[in-house]
């Protein structure tokens, strides 16, 4: 290093070993150190200055002879400088932005002071100077940062807050202070001395929001009910929450977030509401269904009963032919209601969930056998075709045989009933595992791709379908499917108008359970 020779400098060279001493601790002083003429011409820089400033050596920066105020990017930096070293004799932490030799800029904090002769005349000045541009930037950025939280904290929705351990409020941002009814921070700070008996309806809350606190350290959608802390209006908060702990993990105080969700909270009572009383409607209605199903039964299985009895005729001839005809349409009638009976009993007790599925071997085969045999009139009567696909190596079936009969005879009659004289209806029966394929299939009119999902729904039936049979309850299918579903099986319908509907039933193969 170079610097030029001043008496000082000349003492500590009297010894040299001292002298180097002496250059060696400036040099590794991590601030740049200098000394300068009045009129601005460096006299002395050490190591630490020289880098700073963008040079190779001290001899290149003094031999260059740049004056102190060139390195000022602004040169009312100097002058400002000046004024304040003049006015008091020193300058401490001046902050301003340097350029160095290439060019480049950086931000310095100079500390400086006069230096003075024997005689008390002014010399020159020295100083020190230290690169804060590292410094300044992350200042910056966390000027930047504490802004855009604190347009967080004063814009948010949700009300923020940081309480103290024992219950008091320590910070609240608008949100929170205006859904306690107040217009300002302060104003809330003041007012609450104790969260505990005075913001929570029941005081018992805080104590386990700490103890959750205590355990896990946060809570998420910690539900209450608080005052409206200036009008002690009752309303419904959701808080996510944390514990803040200083370095030794003492506990310092909570932060967190309140949400009022008192419109949410009404919702819920009255869709508890809704759930109680349809609940005790669909009891009432069970009840209703069975009191009615035994109320009607009787005197329908009476209606059948003697119509059956007359048209055998033990006592004698009733006489005219008509009447027996009458008696005919009476028990059909008759059996009709009660078959309609049935059904709406049984989709209540499906809605229910009190219908009991029993679980035995059953022969497909002969169920489906049994169904011709009993639609066979019926059919007959239409002038419609009736033929089965059985395959031979069909298992026993595990399920309910009265259930999976009443599937069956679902389907077919809805065959039956939609189909045109001249038409056929096929029951097909085969074994893919891991299911057993039921389907029934005609050459009825057909459900339009629209009503597909109505044909399932209670009542309902396809409005295409409505205007070629003169009777139908809209049960049949709703009901099958029902059945299907208690029996952990599946119904399809495929179907086209005025080509036919096929209806595919798969019910679980549990034969091939125990056969794997």
């Amino acid at each position: 290093m170079s610097e030029g020779k001043s008496k000082d400098e000349t003492t500590v060279s009297r010894d040299p070993p001292a002298y180097r001493n002496l250059r060696h601790m400036i040099d590794l002083a991590g601030v740049g150190l200098f000394e300068t003429s009045l009129d601005g011409q460096y006299r002395f820089v050490n190591l630490s200055l020289v880098q700073m400033l963008g040079y190779d050596s001290a001899i290149q920066l003094l031999t260059e002879g740049r004056r102190a105020d060139s390195f000022y990017h602004d040169p009312l930096d100097r002058d400002r400088f000046q004024r304040r070293i003049a006015k008091t004799g020193t300058v401490r932490a001046f902050i301003s932005r340097a350029v160095r030799r290439d060019g480049s800029l950086f931000w310095v904090s100079e500390n400086a002071s006069e230096l003075r002769d024997a005689q008390g005349d002014l010399i020159g000045y020295v100083g020190s100077m230290t690169d804060v541009t590292e410094l300044l930037e992350t200042q910056a950025k966390l000027s930047e940062t504490e802004a855009d939280y604190q347009r967080i904290f004063e814009r948010a929705t949700e009300g923020i807050y940081r309480s103290s351990l024992d219950g008091k409020q320590l910070r609240s941002n608008p949100a929170l202070y205006r859904l306690n009814g107040y217009d300002s921070e302060e104003d809330l700070l003041r007012a609450v001395q104790d969260i505990a008996t005075e913001w929570y309806v029941d005081p018992n809350r805080r104590a386990e929001f700490k103890r959750l606190m205590d355990e896990f350290g946060s809570i998420k959608d910690f539900e209450s009910e608080i005052y409206r802390h200036k009008t002690r209006e009752r309303i419904w908060i959701s808080e996510n929450a944390h514990l803040v702990r200083d370095e030794d993990g003492q506990p310092l105080f909570y932060e967190g977030t309140v949400q009022e969700i008192t419109d949410r909270k009404a919702a819920e009572h009255e869709l508890h509401k809704a759930k109680d009383a349809a609940e005790a409607a669909n009891r009432a209605k069970s009840r209703f269904l069975a009191n009615m199903s035994h109320e009607l039964r009787t005197p329908l299985n009476s209606i059948i009963g003697f119509t059956e009895l007359i048209q055998m005729e033990p006592h004698g001839p009733i006489g005219s032919p008509t009447y027996i005809d009458y008696l005919g349409d009476v028990r059909k009638s008759a059996v009709m209601l009660l078959q309609l009976i049935d059904d709406i009993l049984d989709i209540a007790k499906l809605d229910a969930g009190k219908l009991n599925i029993a679980r035995a071997p059953m022969d497909l085969a002969e169920i489906i056998q049994d169904t011709i045999a009993i639609m066979a009139p019926r059919a007959s009567k239409a002038a419609l075709s009736m033929t089965t696909h059985v395959a031979k190596d069909l298992p026993p079936l595990i399920g309910d045989a009265r259930r999976v009969r009443q599937i069956l005879l679902n389907l077919v009659s809805n065959s039956l009933k939609y189909t045109d004289p001249g038409g056929s209806v096929e029951i097909i029966a085969h074994r893919e595992r891991p299911w057993i394929i039921l389907q029934v299939r005609d050459t009825g009119v057909g459900i339009p791709e629209p009503d597909l999902a109505r044909v399932f729904v209670p009542f309902e039936q396809s409005r295409y379908a409505i205007g070629k049979a003169k009777d139908g309850t809209g049960l049949g299918l709703p009901l099958a499917r029902e059945l299907v579903h208690q029996h952990g099986g599946t119904i399809d319908l495929e179907s086209t108008v005025d080509v036919g509907t096929t209806v595919t039933v798969k019910l679980p193969d549990i034969a091939d359970t125990f056969e794997g």
